[in-house]
C-alpha cells in the first residue's frame, strides 16, 4: 500500500494520497486548491489518480476536488447527504473501496460538520486489521474540530453528535491505530492542535483534553475555547459547496500588468493594497491606506482574517516571485479577486505620491518611553495563552482577531506602542489602528519574545 500525507505550511491543511503501485490507481483525500504535488506523486509512484474524498465540506480552504477531476477525470465522493451543488458519488457508513492493497472503510462521524466522514485504512499485505484513520476535521492532534461551523442553530446537535463521533464509533478501534487527521498546527478549525502530524488513537484517548471529558463537561469546553472565525469562512464553505473556479479560469500572475497604482484605489474604495514586504520595510514607507501582510507561512491566514473576499485586491511586493507565491497562497483561501501588483515603491516615489511611515520601535526606546512617559499606550495583540505567560505592566490586551472585528476605541492622538510575540501582528494591527485614524502608532520591533531576552520586567 502507498501512503503520503501532504502539508500545507501555515495554514496547517494535511491532505493525503493512498494507492497501490502495483495495481496503478490511487485515491486523493481533502486536497488543496493547487494540485501539481499530487499529479507528481501519482506519476513518480507510476498511479493514475482514480478518486477524490472530500472528508467534509471545508471552510478554512478552497478544495482542490474540482481540479483534480478535471485534470485526471476522477470521481468526487463525499458523505452523504452533503448540500452540494456539483456531481459527486456519495460515501455511506460502511462503504468500501478497495484499491489493490489498501481498502478504505468510510465512517459516518458528524460533529465538524453534520455530514462528515472519517476513513479507516488497511494494508491488506499485512492482514485484515484496521491500521490508520484518516479522521478529517473530528479528530485532531490533541484537539477536536470545531462544532459551529455548520452555523449557530446546529450547534448543540454537532456537538452531541461530536462527542457520540469521538467516543461511540471510534470506540471499535484499539488504541494501536494510527491517527492522520484533516489538520495541523496552525489551522483554525480547532483550538490548541498540536504541531505534530501524527498520533495513534491511543495516545489520544490518554493525552487529548477533549478525550477526558463526561458530556457535560464536553460542551462547557467547547463553547469556551471556540476558535476566532475569519471574515473569509463564510466565503470559502459557499464556493466549496458549490464548487470552485478552475485555475485555468483564472488570470495568469505572469500576464498580469503592473497596474498604476493611484488610479487603481481612487476608482473603487472597497479596492484594497496589500504590501507583503517586511515590517521594516513597510514602516520606513508604504502607500497610504495599504495593509502590512508580510511574506510568510500565515500570510494566508492573515489575509482571511482581515480581507473580505469579494474586495479586489493589488499586491505589492519586492519581486515578482513574491507576487507568485502570494497569489497561490491567497487563492488558498479564496481570494481569486487579485487584480494586478505593483513592484516596490520606487514609481510611487518618483511620481512624488505621498507615503506613509510607521515607526519601528525597539523594546529598548519602548523601555524608555514608558519611563519618560506615564500615559504612553502599550496595546498587546497576542492571543490570551500568549498573554498568560507573561505581559508588560499596564499594557492593554486586545487580541488581534478582536481588534479586526470591533476595532479600538480610544483617543486619536493616543501614542500608542503595539507588540505582539515576534513584530509580525503588530504591524498587521498597526497598519489598521492607522486606516482608523489613530496618528501617533509604533510597531515594536521582535516583540516580546525581544522584550523577554533583553531581561525587562513582565506580570
Amino acid at each position: 500500500m502507498f501512503f503520503q500525507q501532504f502539508k500545507v505550511e501555515g495554514l496547517g491543511c494535511l491532505s493525503y494520497m493512498i494507492g497501490c503501485p502495483q495495481d496503478g490507481r490511487a485515491i486523493v483525500v481533502d486536497p488543496k486548491r493547487d494540485i501539481d504535488d499530487y499529479l507528481r506523486a501519482a506519476q513518480i509512484n507510476k498511479m493514475k489518480i482514480t478518486g477524490i474524498i472530500e472528508t467534509h465540506v471545508h471552510a478554512d480552504h478552497i478544495s482542490g476536488a474540482a481540479e483534480l477531476k478535471y485534470q485526471t477525470g476522477a470521481p468526487i465522493h463525499i458523505g452523504a447527504g452533503s448540500p452540494v451543488g456539483y456531481d459527486h458519488l456519495p460515501l455511506h457508513d460502511g462503504d468500501e473501496i478497495v484499491i489493490g492493497n489498501a481498502k478504505i472503510r468510510v465512517i459516518a462521524t458528524p460533529g465538524h460538520t453534520p455530514n462528515s466522514i472519517s476513513l479507516a485504512i488497511t494494508d491488506l499485505i499485512r492482514g485484515d486489521l484496521v491500521e490508520m484513520l484518516l479522521t478529517g476535521d473530528l479528530l485532531f492532534v490533541g484537539s477536536i474540530g470545531r462544532p459551529d461551523l455548520a452555523g449557530g442553530e446546529l450547534i448543540e446537535e454537532q456537538i452531541r453528535n461530536a462527542y457520540h463521533s469521538l467516543r461511540v464509533k471510534l470506540d471499535e478501534f484499539p488504541d494501536y491505530v494510527e491517527v492522520y487527521p484533516a489538520h495541523g498546527a496552525g489551522s483554525l478549525c480547532g483550538a490548541g492542535i498540536s504541531a505534530k502530524p501524527s498520533s495513534t488513537l491511543g495516545f489520544e484517548r490518554l493525552t487529548n483534553p477533549f478525550m477526558q471529558l463526561d458530556f457535560e463537561d464536553f460542551k462547557i469546553q467547547l463553547s469556551q475555547n471556540t476558535p476566532h472565525r475569519p471574515v473569509n469562512f463564510t466565503h470559502i464553505i459557499n464556493t466549496n459547496l458549490q464548487g470552485p473556479k478552475l485555475t485555468e479560469k483564472l488570470p495568469v500572475i505572469s500576464e498580469y500588468k503592473p497596474l498604476t497604482c493611484k488610479r487603481f484605489l481612487e476608482s473603487d474604495p472597497n479596492k484594497l493594497l496589500i504590501d507583503l514586504r517586511e515590517a521594516t520595510a513597510f514602516g520606513g514607507a508604504h502607500i497610504p491606506g495599504s495593509f502590512n501582510i508580510g511574506m510568510g507561512p500565515k500570510s494566508a491566514t492573515w489575509i482571511g482574517n482581515i480581507v473580505k473576499p469579494e474586495n479586489e485586491i493589488l499586491l505589492l511586493a519586492n519581486n515578482h516571485q513574491e507576487i507568485e507565491t502570494a497569489t497561490t497562497m491567497f487563492r488558498r483561501v479564496g481570494y481569486d479577486n487579485i487584480r494586478g501588483y505593483i513592484i516596490g515603491l520606487s514609481s510611487w516615489i518618483l511620481a512624488a505620491e505621498e507615503t506613509g511611515f510607521l515607526p519601528q520601535i525597539s523594546v529598548h526606546s519602548l523601555h524608555h518611553v514608558r519611563e519618560k512617559y506615564s500615559n504612553h499606550m502599550v496595546l498587546d495583540v497576542r492571543n490570551e495563552q500568549e498573554w498568560q505567560t507573561g505581559h508588560i505592566e499596564k499594557a492593554e490586551h486586545l487580541p488581534l482577531p478582536e481588534l479586526i472585528n470591533r476595532g479600538f476605541n480610544s483617543n486619536l492622538d493616543q501614542h500608542i506602542s503595539v507588540i505582539c510575540m515576534s513584530g509580525y501582528r503588530s504591524n498587521i494591527a498597526a497598519s489598521i489602528l492607522k486606516q482608523q485614524g489613530y496618528k501617533n502608532v509604533y510597531s515594536v520591533i521582535g516583540g516580546m519574545s525581544t522584550w523577554k531576552a533583553a531581561g525587562y520586567q513582565i506580570t
